[in-house]
């Protein structure tokens, strides 16, 4: 680690506040000299203790090439899902006021049934630990100005994690590969954007494969139950006050949400 444990305090609670107030700070890189990637997980760490919810999954960041020439970020990063970032499955509503300037996007989410750790995983590995697929809708926020940061910053701010909700689950076998499920993501009643399975790291299994190898890096390890939400397969959209939005998978049918009018 590069800087001070004091250093990673001060700005992990900066984004904190940031987040709970919804004004955004400057990002950390433009004032805190010195950050590197270990610094940035340290600072997302000790932010996602100070929300005291119960991480439940992860969250995989610019896995998808549009999403990296989007934002200028050259390789994937991670972030963990908590409790509080899970919308329910019946009623998928974004309360207006939440978030600061969310964004959509569609996403295929995986089941781990069985523990997962270790780098240099292939696909049949990582295949024998996936309980179940389910179609997922993340909805990313950063709490900088704008989508304009290092990789740093956004690893630091958990990935830009807000809010997901995801489908029904249906077994692994019986939806056929990833990499070919196709997906359109919808408002209003037009299609904004679509993507395939294959975005994910050529493969959401080997983006779950790549996780693996980066929390092993960090000894960690993927536990049973965790849901992991394998990266957003198309550019993503601003959500509006009362805009609502779809994704529509092969096989794996459609999942929405609402965002209530300011």
């Amino acid at each position: 680690m590069a800087v001070a444990a004091s250093t990673i305090e001060r700005c992990a609670q900066a984004l904190w506040r940031a987040e709970c107030e919804r004004r955004p700070i400057a990002c950390l890189s433009a004032g805190e000299a010195g950050l590197d990637e270990a610094d940035a997980y340290a600072i997302q760490a000790r932010k996602f203790a100070l929300r005291a919810s119960p991480a439940v999954g992860f969250k995989l960041g610019y896995t998808s090439a549009a999403m990296r020439a989007q934002m200028g970020i050259a390789h994937p990063n991670y972030g963990v899902l908590s409790a509080d970032h899970h919308l329910p499955d019946d009623a998928p509503v974004v309360p207006a006021g939440q978030l600061i300037h969310p964004r959509v996007e569609p996403e295929i989410a995986l089941l781990v049934g069985r523990d997962l750790e270790g780098a240099g995983l292939d696909r049949a590995a990582v295949y024998r630990h996936v309980d179940a697929v389910m179609p997922a809708l993340e909805i990313v926020d950063t709490r900088y100005p704008d989508y304009d940061f290092r990789a740093l910053d956004n690893i630091a701010d958990n990935s830009s994690s807000a809010r997901y909700v995801c489908g029904p689950p249906r077994a692994l076998h019986a939806v056929g590969d990833l990499r070919l499920l196709g997906v359109l993501l919808s408002s209003g009643g037009r299609v904004l954007e679509q993507g395939i399975g294959a975005a994910a790291l050529g493969d959401p299994l080997l983006a779950l494969a790549w996780l693996a190898g980066a929390l092993a890096a960090r000894g960690q390890r993927i536990e049973a139950g965790s849901v992991i939400l394998t990266g957003g397969l198309t550019r993503a959209p601003r959500a509006l006050p009362g805009q609502g939005f779809s994704a529509e998978f092969a096989v794996l049918g459609t999942v929405g949400v609402h965002f209530d009018p300011a």
